[in-house]
């Protein structure tokens, strides 16, 4: 048995996407097991970009079953939406290779508007992805087993009975009626079946089985820079109970961006507001495969990467878009922090060359390689993977993973 967890190690946008689908090439099962449609997943898998929101990333790749888990939460339209999409891209999605678990629950119209009234606070995608989570841990929710029983009809009236007048309270106005989605039910349910029973078979028969975060380490709802944070358990823990079965994973791999961003407020210690940080976000293209907003760039953060090893036992780590420092010297990155919290600083040397069409480690600008080599003389742990470009051969592999 081999399994595998690819897990963001910053503040989400890492590029988990693109290491997943590598990875997935000799994975049989990829298991999406917290979040919901607001982590967007960019993947260029033969030149054409396919953004995927909700489901696994493995959905590209023939003979793997993509499975989302317990742990998530599923807004069947934005499911339904994303379903059609692929197809219409000439993938092929159908119960064979996704599977939706029974337990997970459901985002509703009325969760997506009530997080439109309260989400701004603290820069949330609207996505209604927070009061589902509540109403789940309020026991109060409605779980997609409920496509299955004929309930949910009855089950939503009654959910939006109360958004109404919660809404009413918050707001003043009268609050539009809400209409249950029967034609995303029709399109949903023939995927709903035991994803529970599916990954615990084929981590029992030995099957490669991979594990895929959504968000990262520091929007983790326990361990991040609460309360700036998402809903869900974006570290190793959250795999466990949001797939409902206990692995012991043979390889805990965390995505590294070469450089720092995050989306929406809170804390970054190593944010850049001059030239250097617009020119990451303009050569980065860092801007939310979702929601489109402009992600805070900066210096990459080690004493943060060393808190994500610490929570999530990382072995090895995936670094990406190495590329776009390209011409950017000196790089700073932060070793530690003064007493007052301020980043200490170490300068090294850049580079000038394109690494794009680069196809051996050893071929990297001198500069380029000392960088990798610092990161992982400082972090404890090999950068096993490093990702030279958006597309799939812009990768160089330094050690199996499998």
């Amino acid at each position: 048995m081999s399994c595998c967890i690819v897990l963001g190690a910053q503040w989400g946008d890492e590029g988990k996407g693109k290491i997943v689908d590598l990875l997935s090439a000799e994975a049989e099962v990829v298991v999406r097991f917290q979040g919901g449609a607001n982590a967007g997943h960019t993947i260029y898998p033969d030149g054409r970009k396919v953004v995927l929101h909700l489901v696994p990333s493995g959905i590209l790749r023939q003979g793997c079953v993509a499975v989302i888990g317990n742990g998530c939460v599923v807004d069947i339209v934005e499911l339904a939406e994303e379903i059609a999409a692929l197809r219409n891209m000439g993938w092929s999605v159908s119960p064979d290779n996704l599977v939706l678990s029974p337990g997970a629950h459901l985002v509703t119209a009325m969760h997506r508007a009530l997080d439109g009234v309260e989400g701004g606070k603290i820069g949330t995608t609207g996505r209604g992805i927070g009061p589902t989570y509540a109403d789940k841990s309020r026991r109060v929710g409605i779980r997609i087993e409920s496509l299955l029983d004929g309930s949910f009809p009855e089950r939503f009236q009654a959910l939006a009975s109360r958004y109404r007048a919660q809404l009413h309270e918050l707001t003043g106005e009268v609050p539009p009626d809400f209409v249950v989605p029967t034609e995303a039910v029709e399109v949903v349910r023939p995927f709903v079946r035991d994803a529970r029973q599916l990954i615990l078979d084929a981590a029992r028969g030995g099957r490669n089985v991979l594990y895929e975060g959504a968000q990262g380490t520091l929007l983790d709802v326990d361990h991040g820079t609460w309360p700036f944070v998402t809903s869900s358990t974006t570290t190793i823990g959250g795999a466990l109970s949001g797939a409902g079965v206990w692995v012991d994973f043979t390889a805990r791999i965390g995505v590294v961006k070469a450089y720092t961003t995050r989306v929406g407020h809170g804390p970054f210690p190593t944010e850049l507001h001059d030239e250097v940080g617009a020119a990451l976000q303009e050569r980065g293209k860092e801007f939310g495969a979702t929601t489109g907003r402009p992600r805070r760039c900066g210096w990459l953060d080690l004493p943060l990467l060393r808190y994500a090893i610490d929570v999530n036992g990382l072995d090895r780590i995936a670094l990406t878009k190495l590329d776009v420092l390209g011409g950017v010297d000196p790089i700073r990155v932060a070793v530690g922090r003064y007493d007052n919290g301020d980043p200490v600083y170490e300068d090294l040397p850049g580079w000038a060359e394109d690494i794009t069409a680069v196809q051996r480690f050893a071929d990297l600008p001198t500069a380029c390689r000392d960088y990798v080599g610092f990161l992982e003389e400082q972090l404890g742990i090999p950068a096993a993977i490093v990702s030279t470009g958006a597309h799939r051969d812009h990768t160089l592999v330094r050690s199996s993973v499998w």
